[in-house]
């Protein structure tokens, strides 16, 4: 517990002395909210879709800020990493979970500063715990995204492979989301895609909870009618998507450590 204490503080100390990343990741969140916002300005009741895409938008720009802000975090401190591993200052274990620790204040703070600036501007809505219910499910997503990008840099080992092999980690995850072709709809074969797209339990977890009945009554018109035409089930959020977001965020984060203990001895 000491070392990963010390690891930790380590960290945040190096990001805290890189002022000019922390400012543009945030302006970043700000810019594209903003842009949503206008895109979406106060949509209107009867708007279902509109609102339903909005809905998606959030997820997934959450999400992606969360794969492009770390795809980059393990690869760029391998060298220092393998040269006090060798040393013998601390294990692997240890320093892997400080850097998911060490990430897990921007991944609250970020998205929650982005809902706020897109939820309240585009549906026109002062209902606190559907907002409070939809950023934690953008919180789980953007760990899911992060924990896949963890994985993508350890198989990539270097900043420039990681980055290069993100979008297909994303990509399937992006397509059987369940905006574009609706669940029952999906192939058999395909079937893996749809139950590891965390995408897929952010943006039904999102709708289920805008539309249906958490915190009271929706802003839609057609609340619980449009939960059932994309065919989904609002009892779905507590037995699915909020167990699928975790689960599948442990899976990556696992499987990530496993590939770092596999190419660390082997190379070192």
């Amino acid at each position: 517990l000491k070392e990963l204490y010390h690891l930790s503080s380590r960290n945040l100390k190096i990001i805290m002395r890189n002022p000019a990343l922390n400012h543009i990741r945030l302006l970043q969140h700000v810019f594209v909210a903003v842009m949503c916002s206008i895109a979406f300005f106060q949509l209107e009741p009867d708007k279902e879709r509109d609102m339903a895409g909005a809905l998606f938008l959030m997820v997934v720009l959450t999400s992606l800020f969360g794969l492009f802000n770390n795809i980059q975090v393990i690869p760029t401190e391998l060298p220092l990493f393998a040269r006090e591993y060798r040393s013998g200052a601390y294990y692997i274990l240890t320093w892997f979970f400080s850097k998911v620790f060490t990430e897990i204040p921007a991944s609250a703070v970020l998205p929650l500063i982005f809902n706020t600036i897109c939820f309240f501007t585009v549906f026109e809505v002062t209902n606190a715990v559907k907002f409070g219910y939809i950023w934690i499910i953008c919180y789980l997503t953007v760990q899911a995204s992060t924990a896949v990008a963890f994985f993508a840099s350890v198989l990539g080992w270097t900043p420039l492979n990681a980055l290069a092999l993100s979008p297909a980690f994303y990509a399937p995850s992006f397509i059987f989301s369940g905006q574009f072709i609706l669940i029952e709809n999906v192939r058999e074969y395909m079937e893996i895609f749809q139950i590891l797209s965390f995408l897929r339990y952010g943006n039904e977890g999102a709708i289920i909870v805008f539309f249906g009945h958490y915190g009271g009554k929706t802003y839609a018109k057609k609340g619980n009618a449009t939960i059932a035409d994309l065919k989904m089930d609002e009892d779905a959020l507590w037995n699915k998507d909020l167990p699928a977001l975790v689960g599948i965020t442990g899976m990556y984060y696992i499987l990530a450590l496993i590939l770092l203990y596999t190419r660390t001895h082997f190379r070192i």
